[in-house]
Order: structure tokens, then sequence, then C-alpha cells
């Protein structure tokens, strides 16, 4: 499912993970390392995302007054225009995907994913990890 998206959203620039990125930043400005937490991501892997999106105008960093050294990631007006054409799409081939089972195999599924979610859970308790969690596109529909 993830490479369908990816190749539908690729004809507008996007994929799923800078559609995350400005779904994120369309709740509120960011700093950078904010950004790599809540992902769990590298902050190299988080500053290159950013640079991308930044080189197509689709977000802004600017210097925050109370520490000049940290820059706010924001997105742009061309940054929301980018998500109001590519989340229709995702939520298509999200309701296609999801829309072919039927009521009993999509109960299966979630006790399966939660399930695998509590399990996750204790394994990285068990491990000492941090246990982030990162934002599924459905959120742009709740607010």
């Amino acid at each position: 499912m993830r490479r369908l998206i990816d190749t539908h959203l690729a004809s507008q620039g996007a994929s799923m993970a800078r559609l995350k990125l400005l779904v994120y930043l369309a709740e509120q400005p960011s700093r950078s390392t904010d950004i790599a937490s809540f992902f769990d991501q590298a902050p190299r892997t988080v500053t290159q995302a950013i640079d991308w999106l930044e080189q197509n105008d689709l977000v802004t960093r600017s210097p925050v007054e109370e520490d000049r050294r940290v820059k706010l990631v924001e997105i742009t007006d061309a940054g929301r225009a980018m998500l109001e054409q590519a989340l229709p799409l995702y939520d298509g081939i999200v309701a296609k995907t999801f829309g072919s089972l039927t009521a009993e195999e999509l109960e299966a599924l979630d006790r399966a994913i939660l399930h695998l979610d509590k399990v996750v859970d204790q394994l990285e308790t068990q491990a000492g990890f941090r246990q982030g969690r990162v934002p599924t596109l459905k959120a742009h529909n709740d607010g």
C-alpha cells in the first residue's frame, strides 16, 4: 500500500514521508530537533527532509527570538496547497484498500494490530527504548 501511495504521490512531488512531515507542521511550527524526536529519526535525516521541503518552498525556517541558534520550521501556503492536493489521493487509496475488507476482517485486523502494539510496547519497555508515536495521515480529518 505504501508503494502504491508513494507512486501516486510522486506525480505531485510528494511522498508519504514528506506528507507526514507536512501534516505534522500544519498543526504547529516546530524545531527540527522536536521533529526528529517525534518521528524517532536521526537529526540528519530530518534536516535532509526539511532541506528538500524548503528548497521546494513547502516550508520555511526562521530564527527563534529567545535563541537565535534555533530555527523554527513552518509550513508555507505552497505546503498547505500540496496537502490539499495529496491528502484526498492518500485518503482514496486507503478507503479503497480498507474498504475491500468485510466488517469481520476489519475487526480481526483491529484486534491483531492492538495485540501487536501491546507486544511492541512490552518489548520496548523491556529493552528500555523510548516509546514514540508517528502521526497518521488520517489525523487531518479529525480537526
